[in-house]
Order: C-alpha cells, then sequence, then structure tokens
C-alpha cells in the first residue's frame, strides 16, 4: 500500500476509484491495488517479478488419478442401478435402464445443468451488481496475465464467512462474500488465480465426473452409515446390520476359496472403502498445483498473504482436532504445508 495513498484499506472498504475498469489503452492489464489488508502478513517490502507465462491448459495427473480411482465406485454404481431396475423391471428395460443412466453423464455439458448443480448442489448465488463489478474487474486482472477471455468462465458468490473459492465442472468460478468483501483487490485475485488452476488442470470435470457415475453407490454407503448409526441407539438392529454386511464379505471371501475363483470380488467388495485415501492425497496434490499455477501469474506473495489470515483464523486448529482422519481424509493439504510449498517457489524463482 503506499503511503501517499489517501483511501481506506479496511477490510470490507470500498472505493469507487479502486475499482475502476482498467483503461483499454493499457492493454486491460492488473490495476493497482494494496498489495496486504491491515493486520495480516505483508510481503508488500518486496516488488514481485515478472509472472512467467502461464502453462496451457492440460490434463493433470491428480485429475487423471480421481478418474481412475473412481473406477471401482462406478462399478459399484453399475451394479445398483442394475439391481435396482432389475428388482422392477425384466429383460431389455433392465438394459435400457443402465444405458440412460450412464448417457446421463452428458448431462454436465449442457450449461443449464451446470447452472442448476451450482444454484442448488453448491448453494451459489449470483453476485450483486456491485458484487459484479468488483469480480470483474479483478476477473479481467487475473485472464489479461494468461490470455483467457474472462466472458468464458461464469462468477458466482458462495454465502459464507470464510476465505475460500471454489471451481466448479464447466465454466463455473466462485468465491465466497467474505473473500470478495475483505480481500483487498491483489488478493481477491490470488484467489480467482487460484480457482482458474484448477480449471487448468482439469480437477473441476475430473471430480464431477467421478461424483455423478459414484452417486448410486454412494447413495448406498450413505444408506449403510445411516442403518450403523441407527443400529448404536438400537442393538438389535445394529447386531442385524453388523451380521448383513459381515455375511456377504465373508461370503465372497468364502466363495473365492471354495471354488477357485480368485480374490477378485473379495477385493472389489473392499475397493470403495480403501479408494478415498489415495483420492484424498491425490487431491491434496491438485490444490498446492492450483496455488502454483496463481504463484506462475504473479500472484505467489499474494497467496501466501491471504493463507497466513487463513492460518489465523484456526483452519489448520480444526484440521488437527479431526485426528488422523483429518489428515489421511482431507481434501486440502494443510495451511502450512501450502505455505511452506509456496515460500519455497517464491526463493527458488526470486519472485
Amino acid at each position: 500500500m503506499s503511503g501517499s495513498d489517501d483511501h481506506d484499506y479496511r477490510p470490507g472498504s470500498f472505493s469507487a476509484d479502486d475499482w475502476q475498469p482498467p483503461s483499454q489503452q493499457n492493454g486491460g492489464g492488473a490495476p493497482d491495488a494494496p498489495d496486504h489488508a491491515p493486520g495480516s502478513f505483508s510481503s508488500a517490502d518486496s516488488t514481485p517479478s515478472t509472472p512467467r507465462p502461464a502453462q496451457g491448459p492440460r490434463f493433470s495427473v491428480p485429475s487423471a488419478a480421481e478418474l481412475l480411482l473412481g473406477i471401482p465406485w462406478v462399478l459399484w454404481s453399475v451394479g445398483v442401478v442394475s439391481s435396482i431396475s432389475s428388482m422392477i423391471f425384466d429383460g431389455f428395460p433392465v438394459v435400457l435402464v443402465l444405458v440412460i443412466w450412464i448417457l446421463s453423464g452428458l448431462l454436465i455439458l449442457w450449461p443449464p445443468t451446470e447452472n442448476y448443480l451450482a444454484k442448488y448442489l453448491f448453494r451459489l448465488r449470483k453476485p450483486t451488481l456491485l458484487e459484479q463489478q468488483k469480480l470483474d474487474v479483478a476477473w479481467r486482472a487475473v485472464c489479461a496475465r494468461v490470455n483467457v477471455n474472462p466472458q468464458y468462465y461464469n462468477l458466482w458468490v458462495e454465502e459464507s464467512d470464510n476465505i475460500n473459492g471454489l471451481a466448479m465442472a464447466g465454466r463455473t468460478i466462485a468465491v465466497t462474500r467474505w473473500t470478495l468483501n475483505s480481500l483487498p483487490p491483489r488478493q481477491l485475485q490470488a484467489v480467482l488465480a487460484h480457482e482458474l488452476g484448477h480449471h487448468r488442470g482439469g480437477h473441476p470435470w475430473a471430480s464431477l465426473v467421478a461424483f455423478w457415475y459414484a452417486l448410486p453407490g454412494r447413495l448406498v454407503v450413505v444408506l449403510v452409515r445411516g442403518l450403523f448409526k441407527l443400529g448404536a441407539q438400537i442393538p438389535a438392529l445394529g447386531c442385524l446390520v453388523s451380521g448383513f454386511v459381515a455375511l456377504a464379505v465373508g461370503g465372497l471371501i468364502l466363495n473365492s476359496l471354495v471354488f477357485d475363483r480368485g480374490w477378485g470380488w473379495a477385493v472389489y467388495s473392499l475397493l470403495p472403502f480403501l479408494v478415498p485415501i489415495p483420492l484424498a492425497w491425490f487431491s491434496r496434490r491438485g490444490e498446492l498445483m492450483a496455488d502454483l499455477v496463481a504463484a506462475d501469474l504473479g500472484y505467489a506473495r499474494d497467496t501466501v498473504t491471504f493463507l497466513y489470515d487463513l492460518q489465523a483464523q484456526g483452519e489448520d486448529v480444526a484440521r488437527r482436532a479431526a485426528g488422523w482422519r483429518g489428515a489421511v481424509y482431507s481434501n486440502h493439504p494443510s495451511v502450512a504445508d501450502r505455505i511452506t510449498a509456496l515460500e519455497q517457489y517464491i526463493q527458488n524463482t526470486g519472485s
């Protein structure tokens, strides 16, 4: 923040002069903005170096891994859809129902479906006029650095008091209301650049496709978990559910031993319970890669700044309180790990 600037940059403040669209004569570059919010960790004393050109769109390793690790869930879903349809229909209609379910994944490519999911599944909302002005200026600044058409993506707002953003399959990018109203322009651009990094790595597409085709299988697991929770309150029901699950898995293992059919079905029945661990690990790698995309666009220090603010809000404390499950099953790396990776990037590149 320049000492000669008379504007008040308190978190949540807004000045019309700060958010005027960039002049077309300057090529739509990033507008001048303060580097940090008062009271936050700041690197304003150092001048960022010229950002390196961002890499082109690619399908990253975490995205490919998410699709591959989703195959067991998809197979479970096929079994669930086939079983339920066979209870209702007979013969060809069973196959027809299965084919329709498989083709239903094409709905993800339809823009109205994306808007429906954004509004009702992810509970996002369209920005107000003032919010849209803030988002447009910050988003154009990010897109100008990577030569992306800002009109290609749709910007949404999530009603939340956390520092966060969201990238959904298709063209959806969202930030929380707190992020939009409280972060200075440069840090807001850093959040948007991070979400753009997810899109450029194919993470949102992989996540939504895996979620869509795993949904029937996951619903069955949710039902079983619900029965176990209910069984904890009703011992007789708990014994019945536990016995059924044990007989089902034990039957598959016994079938493999007696009839020498290999361990395929037994392993297959356990895969959906084992897959979440490596899936979460690759998801954490995807988050670190999105941070590096933002760093490549020149927002390394700005990302570190708001990560320190996020850490100050107790993000890692809540993660540690979750114990080993929080470390093994979390889809996001710890804030400390993200900061360490970016600080190493800054040291290596001299950004």
